[in-house]
C-alpha cells in the first residue's frame, strides 16, 4: 500500500461518506500508526495514546461528512487526534494520572553506555529535559512536539493549529531556545 496516494484517498473517503465501512476501515488501517505515534509523543502514554488514537477514528467517522479536502486527510485527522490529546491533558485525571511518570514510558533508542552510572545519567538527563518539554506552555510544547517529534513542516503544524506561519515559527523558536537554555543551565549546574 503506498504511504501517500491522494487519488486512492479521495476514492475510499468518498465511499466512507457514503457509508462504507470497509473503505473507512481501510483508512483508519493506514493512517492509525501515524496518529498513535503522534499521540504518544504529545502525551508520553500507551494507554493514553491507544484510547485517543480510537477516540480520534470514532470521531473521524461521525464527521466525515463534514471533510470538504481543503486540506489533507491526514491533516484534518490529525487534527482531530491533537485536539482530543490538548483535551485529555487538560482534564484532571489526565494531570493526576501523570504524577508518577514511569522510567519505561520514556522509550528512546541511544546507543548504550559503558557503565550502568553512566546510563543511570543519561537516563536523569532524558527526563529531565522531557519533563522540561511538558512545562512549556501547551501552545510552544505543541509547536514543538509536532516539528522535533512528528518531523512535520511549518504548513502542516499551521493548518493542523489553526495557526499562521509566522506564529507556528515563532513558537518552535521559543521553544527550542527554552529547551537549549535548560540544558545548558542543567549542564552548569552539574559540574
Amino acid at each position: 500500500m503506498k504511504k501517500n496516494n491522494p487519488e486512492e484517498d479521495s476514492l475510499l473517503i468518498h465511499r466512507a461518506q457514503k457509508g462504507d465501512t470497509g473503505a473507512f476501515n481501510f483508512l483508519m488501517t493506514k493512517y492509525y500508526p501515524r496518529v498513535y505515534a503522534s499521540l504518544f509523543a504529545f502525551t508520553k502514554s500507551k494507554e493514553d495514546s491507544e484510547d485517543l488514537a480510537q477516540q480520534t477514528f470514532i470521531k473521524v467517522w461521525k464527521k466525515i461528512n463534514s471533510f470538504r479536502g481543503d486540506s489533507a486527510f491526514f491533516t484534518w485527522v490529525y487534527r482531530i487526534a491533537i485536539n482530543l490529546a490538548k483535551n485529555h491533558v487538560v482534564s484532571s485525571n489526565y494531570k493526576k494520572d501523570k504524577i508518577n511518570i514511569s522510567s519505561d514510558a520514556i522509550e528512546m533508542d541511544f546507543a548504550s553506555h559503558a557503565n550502568p552510572e553512566t546510563d543511570l545519567m543519561h537516563s536523569q538527563s532524558l527526563f529531565k529535559v522531557r519533563s522540561f518539554i511538558n512545562s512549556l506552555p501547551e501552545t510552544l510544547r505543541t509547536a514543538f512536539t509536532l516539528r522535533e517529534s512528528d518531523g512535520l513542516s511549518y504548513e502542516e503544524i499551521a493548518l493542523i493549529t489553526d495557526t499562521p506561519i509566522g506564529t507556528v515559527r515563532s513558537r518552535i523558536f521559543r521553544a527550542r531556545e527554552g529547551v537549549l537554555e535548560f540544558i545548558s543551565q542543567e549542564s552548569t549546574n552539574e559540574k
